[in-house]
């Protein structure tokens, strides 16, 4: 069985119920609900069928119980997941704007997200396809990165691939300093997932096009851009490739939207599909994943998803 493997930060999201709430004025929440760029990722995976497994620490507290056991329901292997007894599970506040704007409220540098130990078995990579790692987890701290690279390097001599995807926080990153956390593992990686803006921040390109060249010349060759409703594009050896248009959905909660848009790319690689089949089905879980309040409550069985693109297809052509 395909195997896929994530490490990095897993957190709650406690999130305000209404719009245009500042997180700096008094308001009411809705939470905890399971997040974490990784865990989102890797709980999707698993719902569709894949070996999934993921390494992390949680509090052993009542949010960490709410990961463990969400995980867990979903066939997460978490088995590399620490429990921590001295330190809490870490937390993410967030509230919406109606421009699509969110603003985040992270407890994460003193929380059980930030001190991950390294698995007692050195081999629990051993058998995995695909090694994804979020740049979230590479802003953590420098054991973390530490532990992130090797994992890199062990699954490329492995013959496995690497995908990853830039995520890029301010909150967590600060300045410009994340430039060379990621370098080590762009270096190595087969399948390159940026959003919005992240190929220009990656390179200090212009423009998409332009920063897709450059990371071709760095040896990136295999780029796919997330651009929301618009859809997805890939870009092959520096240049335009397929295009796959989005979908139009109604947006409650857009958090893990590209959680699972990276999680649909990384299933359709390895069912062997044609791109444009695996960036339209991407589109579709991460469209989807938007209708409902929660980073993970919006991932869908795979008969939803596929039944949601016939159908959209079809009111289409009517």
């Amino acid at each position: 069985m395909h195997q896929v493997f994530t490490i990095g930060e897993l957190l709650v999201e406690i999130m305000r119920t209404e719009t245009n709430s500042p997180l700096s004025a008094p308001g009411l929440f809705a939470g905890p609900y399971p997040s974490g760029a990784p865990a989102i990722f890797i709980d999707a995976v698993a719902q569709w069928g894949l070996k999934a497994g993921i390494v992390g620490a949680v509090g052993e507290d009542a949010f960490g119980r709410c990961l463990i056991e969400r995980l867990e329901k979903d066939r997460v292997d978490c088995t590399h997941v620490h429990r921590s007894g001295s330190r809490t599970t870490g937390m993410a506040f967030v509230t919406y704007y109606d421009d699509g704007s969110r603003e985040f409220l992270f407890h994460m540098k003193d929380s059980a997200a930030v001190d991950i130990p390294r698995p007692d078995n050195p081999g629990y990579l051993a058998g995995t396809n695909v090694l994804h790692i979020s740049g979230t987890s590479l802003t953590i701290n420098e054991e973390i990165r530490a532990m992130c690279y090797e994992a890199v390097r062990f699954v490329k001599n492995a013959g496995g691939i690497v995908t990853f995807d830039p995520n890029l926080r301010p909150e967590l990153a600060g300045d410009r300093t994340w430039v060379s956390w990621y370098k080590p593992v762009l270096e190595q990686t087969d399948i390159l997932l940026p959003s919005g803006e992240e190929l220009e921040w990656l390179t200090g390109c212009a423009s998409a096009d332009e920063a897709a060249v450059r990371l071709h010349e760095q040896g990136v060759s295999l780029i796919i851009r997330k651009m929301g409703e618009q859809g997805s594009m890939m870009y092959l050896d520096g240049a335009p490739s397929t295009v796959a248009p989005g979908f139009r959905v109604d947006c409650v909660d857009p958090t893990g939207a590209g959680d699972c848009f990276n999680a649909g790319v990384v299933y359709g690689y390895l069912q062997g599909w044609a791109w444009e089949d695996t960036l339209r089905f991407a589109n579709a879980a991460a469209a989807l994943s938007t209708t409902v309040r929660g980073p993970m409550e919006g991932i869908r069985d795979l008969a939803t998803i596929q039944a949601f693109m016939n159908q959209y297809h079809s009111e289409r052509q009517a």
